[in-house]
């Protein structure tokens, strides 16, 4: 999966049931991404910029159930382990971020309106923002979203 691409934001907090092996290419400085991703159980972590082999030999680990973790993504990982927004929060924060309306937040993620502004508020503390525009702005700074 590319964590970059469109509905990235709403990878599940828990797996399916389903059976799948999940690879996540990303970029640098993506934590929030890759924080959703190893909730989602992602076995692999390979950098959009790694070369054809390095991904063929990711690709082979990971469809034999082998964790795999490019050492480019290793500190983001890190500082995702460290962030202190819940997955729940994460996802609301992400279809915020790409201008989903509360409404539309709730429908997607099966909440009340309510429920989302609490989450809303949640993080605007959390981020130490002075608003939601603000909570945004910091968590793109961050790379949460």
């Amino acid at each position: 999966m590319d964590a970059d691409c469109p509905g990235a934001s709403r990878l599940p907090a828990h797996p399916t049931g389903q059976k799948c092996e999940l690879l996540v290419l990303a970029t640098s400085c993506r934590p929030g991404v890759l924080r959703r991703a190893a909730q989602a159980k992602a076995l692999g972590f390979v950098n959009k910029d790694a070369s054809p082999t390095l991904l063929v030999n990711a690709i082979r680990l990971v469809a034999a159930g082998k964790r795999y973790v490019d050492a480019s993504l290793a500190p983001d990982l890190v500082q995702a382990a460290d962030m202190s927004l819940t997955p729940r929060e994460l996802s609301v924060l992400a279809l915020a971020s790409d201008g989903a309306t509360v409404p539309e937040t709730a429908s997607t993620l099966q909440l009340s309106k309510g429920t989302v502004r609490n989450y809303m508020s949640a993080i605007i503390r959390k981020t130490n923002a002075h608003n939601w525009t603000d909570a945004v702005r910091i968590s793109h700074g961050a790379g949460w979203v």
